[in-house]
């Protein structure tokens, strides 16, 4: 996605009836630097939280590893969802929880792979499992991997305010393989079942 589209749907985000509340882990990064980046931010950003740690995880949101599940995705954002619901006047508030794994400075032994959750004030919700391919031939960076999540919860929110403030139902259970160059570099599901 290019810079304009991005600035684009953030303005439609800022000019919508929702309010953010984001609570991140280990990725997603990009999505709060963006939000941030450009005039406007208060209009919709009411909380953002970064439990990065492990000790934070745990002491903070009773999680056990392994960490980056669907069920912590969705703790996440229910913490969130239930603290700030209430304060919103005519607003809906759209709780994002996400918690991945991606690049770090030493070889990972499982798989690099994001959830992301949304949980919405008029009791909706949709989740996302992206999982990066490996032995690439060409490995994408980090910053790379965050921008296929970033762009992900750009994607979502704009569908959901272009669909009258729901979630796209058709989605449920597809995927979708993302290429960069010609190469193959990740899968997102969309409303996975299970994995």
């Amino acid at each position: 996605m290019d810079e304009k589209e991005k600035v684009n749907i953030i303005k439609q985000i800022q000019d919508s009836n929702i309010q953010l509340c984001i609570s991140f882990s280990g990725a997603g990064f990009q999505f709060l630097n963006d939000i941030l980046k450009l005039e406007g931010a208060s209009k919709c950003l009411l909380n953002a939280e970064i439990p990065y740690s492990k000790e934070a995880l745990s002491k903070n949101f009773q999680m056990k590893e392994p960490f980056v599940t669907n069920n912590n995705s969705k703790k996440l954002s229910k913490i969130s969802l239930d603290k700030f619901s209430e304060k919103l006047g005519g607003n809906i508030l759209i709780s994002i929880g996400c918690i991945g794994s991606i690049k770090t400075y030493y070889e990972k032994q499982g798989d690099e792979k994001a959830w992301i959750y949304f949980l919405t004030s008029n009791q909706h919700e949709y989740k996302i499992f992206i999982k990066f391919h490996k032995d690439l031939v060409k490995p994408i960076s980090r910053e790379a991997q965050d921008e296929i999540i970033n762009n992900s919860i750009l994607l979502t929110i704009r569908d959901f305010i272009n669909n009258d403030y729901n979630f796209r139902l058709n989605y449920s259970g597809k995927n979708e393989t993302l290429k960069l160059g010609s190469q193959d570099v990740a899968t997102i599901y969309y409303k996975p079942k299970d994995l």
